[in-house]
């Protein structure tokens, strides 16, 4: 029972207090082996659930919504959400998916497959600047087209952080969702993040 009650009280810890959550905690109605991840991220705020493409369509393109350098003394968040654009294998569009997000900022535009489908990422990410540091999290977004390792479609963002090196679906799959990992707003005197980390779900391309 000690045990029990000892466990439980760390999950807590890891979940409340400072809005931090370090643990993925995966998405019931998939497999977590589907997802893919780039490791090293930050890790403030709490992971939304998954929104996936309709049954039968995978990513295609993807959008970030951006807050650009406010300047001195101002709080940065800079990437506040990223969009999904999914078709079937014959072309036709079926959605827009997104996971949790802030607003700050604005879309910044859409980057798409010339054909097929995006199989891999790579985030740019801020570490932690520490308590007196204006945290960033992520900054910038590139995504790999049809299991291409060196050609991607990048959203430039802010200059802030480093890649984290790509990330890519199994051969045989392609993207179809996103979950992403979103500090909500802390208040006029604590620093804000906005979207920290991502994970993309792949799913299974026809035969």
């Amino acid at each position: 029972m000690l045990l029990l009650l000892l466990c439980l009280l760390a999950l807590t810890t890891s979940t409340m207090g400072d809005g931090v959550n370090k643990v993925f905690p995966g998405d019931h109605l998939y497999n977590p082996d589907d997802y893919i991840h780039s490791l090293g991220a930050t890790y403030w705020g709490f992971w939304g659930s998954t929104d996936s493409c309709p049954n039968g369509s995978y990513a295609y393109g993807f959008e970030i919504r951006l807050e650009d350098q406010l300047g001195l003394g101002e709080d940065d968040t800079s990437v506040n959400a990223i969009q999904l654009f999914c078709r079937t294998p014959e072309g036709v569009h079926t959605a827009e998916v997104t996971s949790s997000e802030m607003t700050w900022g604005s879309w910044t535009g859409s980057h798409h497959c010339d054909a097929g489908f995006i199989t891999g990422y790579d985030l740019k990410s801020h570490p932690d600047e520490g308590a007196i540091g204006d945290n960033t999290a992520a900054n910038a977004l590139r995504m790999y087209c049809n299991h291409s390792t060196t050609d991607y479609l990048e959203a430039p963002g802010n200059k802030w952080g480093d890649w984290l090196g790509p990330s890519f679906c199994r051969s045989n799959m392609a993207v179809c969702g996103i979950m992403t990992l979103v500090q909500e707003d802390q208040g006029i005197f604590t620093d804000d993040t906005a979207l920290n980390d991502v994970r993309f779900l792949c799913c299974d391309l026809p035969a």
